[in-house]
């Protein structure tokens, strides 16, 4: 008979990786976005909408989670109960990736400003960027919470959250070049909006690093 750890665990797993791959499939949408914009409004507003609502899924299910691993089951001994605040705020801290994805897209849908070619080429880049790093980061999620599932010790995060250190790098890389490039091309108002979608996309880079540095921090933690 399963016992309530076995059950608890596969239930925990199966929630995170819906979660997880509701996290992939909304930043996923982000160069949809950027590559349609300011040439098929059509396709700009179909990807800005469901990135929204894939982002809608992923705190319906975040919401199912915290109540799983903080409330509706009894004490267990996987590593996943014992350190329950811990995973919930890596949870949390994954949360943040499609929020300001999607903070991203809604600004630039409202701002709507005309992007010289070099800037309009840098947020395709930093968007493809975000897509690949967030798959880096909730693979390596998805492999840690099932290792504090199950015996023995957790899988190495340390250098898939080097990797996310460096995609980062060249997302500020990108940053910056545009940025240069919008002073140096648009008036003064509208290098300013520029600068407010850069940063708008950039903290979504930002919160991908951040969550690979709390799984870090997880990892070198033991009980």
């Amino acid at each position: 008979m399963p016992t309530v750890t076995d059950a608890f665990g596969d239930e925990v797993l199966a929630r995170t990786e819906t979660y997880l791959d509701q996290v992939r499939a909304a930043t996923a949408h982000l160069p949809d976005a950027v590559d349609a914009y300011g040439t098929d409004r059509d396709a700009f507003e179909a990807a800005v909408d469901r990135l929204s609502t894939q982002e809608s899924e992923c705190d319906a299910t975040l919401r199912e989670l915290r109540t799983l691993v903080g409330e509706s089951l009894p004490p267990n001994y996987t590593d996943v109960y014992l350190r329950a605040d811990d995973v919930m705020r890596l949870y949390d801290c994954v949360d943040a990736v499609p929020n300001h994805a999607e903070s991203f897209v809604r600004e630039l849908a409202a701002m709507r400003p005309d992007l010289p070619e070099r800037v309009h080429e840098a947020l395709a880049e930093m968007a493809s960027l975000a897509t690949e790093a967030t798959v880096v980061l909730t693979d390596v999620t998805e492999a840690y919470v099932e290792s504090l599932l199950a015996a023995g010790e957790p899988v190495r995060v340390v250098d898939s959250v080097d990797t996310l250190a460096t995609m980062e790098g060249d997302c500020d890389a990108h940053k910056y070049d545009a940025l240069t490039a919008a002073f140096g091309a648009c008036s003064t108002a509208d290098a300013l909006v520029v600068r407010e979608l850069l940063l708008a996309l950039d903290d979504a880079v930002d919160a991908i690093e951040d969550a690979g540095d709390h799984l870090l921090s997880m990892s070198s933690t033991t009980l």
